[in-house]
């Protein structure tokens, strides 16, 4: 299993951004490593970085089953509430 380099905690989100965005977010320290998701995020919302645009799959690997699924932007999930 794969750590997170920022944060020490196994990384079981796989992601990928284009390399511009990965230069934008994460600290230059961090940009060889892996970097987990939530690391990832925090350092996206430090210098306000909006990312979800550009990923367009997250895999969870677990020990038992994989699962795919589709990142929306914060801002934007008014639209799966419903009263």
């Amino acid at each position: 299993m794969q750590t997170c380099k920022a944060c020490g905690h196994i990384d079981k989100f796989d992601f990928h951004v284009p390399n511009e965005i990965w230069e934008a977010v994460v600290p230059s320290r961090f940009r060889r490593f892996v970097v987990c998701l939530a690391c990832f995020d925090g350092f996206a919302n430090k210098k306000g970085v909006v990312y979800s645009p550009y990923i367009r799959a997250l895999y969870f690997a677990g020990d038992q089953a994989v699962f795919t699924f589709r990142p929306t932007n914060a801002l934007d999930v008014s639209q799966f509430w419903t009263d």
